[in-house]
């Protein structure tokens, strides 16, 4: 007799961003409401998962923030009926076991940007912590790079990055600010509720605070005072001009991804790429061998100069202003062109080389 592994149990965890892939995937499982997505009843009876074991490992890869979870069991089953289970279908002699979470996949290294040259000034300064943070995010969660098989094919469900909010996606991770920001606003009304509970306590206070005043008032104030932030300049400078003219045509340089630019060669020119993907900001990969970007979110492609031409995608990636100054080639953040605006054309898109 053959053995074949299959769903038993399936369930989705906290951190849900609804972008209705699982109910892509498997419909007669998952059904996506207005703020999560549920397991439909019917999908509760272990006899109804079974033959939609293959559909429920799909949505589970498919799921961006891997929040979908199944357990697996082997049974035996008849030659005839092994023969017809599909290829990647999961299959394993090893005894039922609870769900096996799957190693995290290890971050690409980036490429560090190159030392900088004769002239002083041609340095990019430290990466944009916004972008680092989605860049660790899209190696680390969602999609199939999530969902590891056993080497003799068992199944093991994905990992979860709910431990760390900074692997989670932009909206998960401003979720989770406003819940500790309402529990923190609900411990201080406690905490005020307490304090006036107590007058007399009200009243050593009070002339605690009129002696302290008039001692260290101007020192007190300004420790109170929030802190500014200053916002990060928006200009980078990226090195030599000849350092691109001499990339060939259909180039891409990755040397400052951290700080969210792709420098490309076209024909005669060349540009700086924003690498946010225009559909729900994830960050695309570029991959050499096939020409193009890939989004490993939602799967978004883009060609070479930055166009789309499959997935969710709305449009093509945006371009950053692009100008030499005393010689070195500087992109300013701050100015974003639109392909579909026509913008592409305008003089401060591109350098002519």
């Amino acid at each position: 007799m053959a053995s074949k592994e299959i769903i038993s149990k399936v369930w989705i965890e906290d951190g849900c961003i609804v972008c209705d892939a699982c109910e892509t995937a498997a419909p007669d499982v998952f059904e996506v409401l207005e703020e999560t997505c549920i397991i439909r009843p019917a999908a509760l009876d272990v006899e109804f998962c079974k033959p939609r074991s293959t559909e429920i490992v799909d949505a589970a890869e498919e799921c961006p923030v891997d929040v979908i979870k199944f357990e697996s069991t082997t049974v035996e089953v008849s030659d005839a009926e092994a023969a017809a289970v599909p290829a990647d279908a999961p299959a394993s002699d090893a005894a039922p076991a609870a769900p096996v979470v799957a190693p995290a996949k290890a971050a690409p290294a980036e490429a560090a940007p190159p030392a900088a040259a004769s002239v002083h000034a041609s340095t990019a300064g430290a990466p944009d912590p916004a972008i680092a943070a989605l860049l660790k995010a899209a190696t680390t969660r969602g999609g199939h790079a999530g969902m590891l098989k056993n080497a003799d094919g068992g199944m093991a469900s994905s990992g979860s990055t709910r431990g760390d909010a900074r692997n989670l996606p932009p909206e998960a991770r401003q979720a989770k600010v406003q819940a500790a920001a309402k529990k923190a606003s609900a411990d201080a009304d406690a905490g005020r509720r307490a304090f006036a509970s107590s007058g007399a306590l009200m009243v050593g206070w009070g002339a605690f605070s009129a002696g302290a005043g008039l001692a260290v008032g101007p020192a007190f104030t300004r420790f109170m005072m929030p802190n500014v932030m200053e916002e990060p300049d928006p200009r980078i400078r990226i090195g030599k001009l000849q350092k691109y003219s001499e990339m060939e045509p259909g180039g891409v340089n990755e040397d400052y991804k951290p700080q969210g630019i792709w420098m490309i060669r076209l024909e005669d020119r060349i540009a700086a790429l924003n690498i946010i993907c225009t559909h729900l900001g994830c960050i695309p990969n570029w991959l050499v061998n096939e020409r193009k970007y890939k989004c490993p979110c939602h799967g978004s492609g883009y060609y070479q100069n930055g166009v789309n031409f499959e997935g969710p995608t709305p449009r093509p990636l945006e371009r950053f202003k692009i100008y030499v100054e005393d010689g070195i080639v500087v992109v300013d953040k701050s100015k974003k062109y639109n392909y579909e605006l026509g913008q592409w054309d305008q003089p401060s898109s591109f350098l002519l080389v």
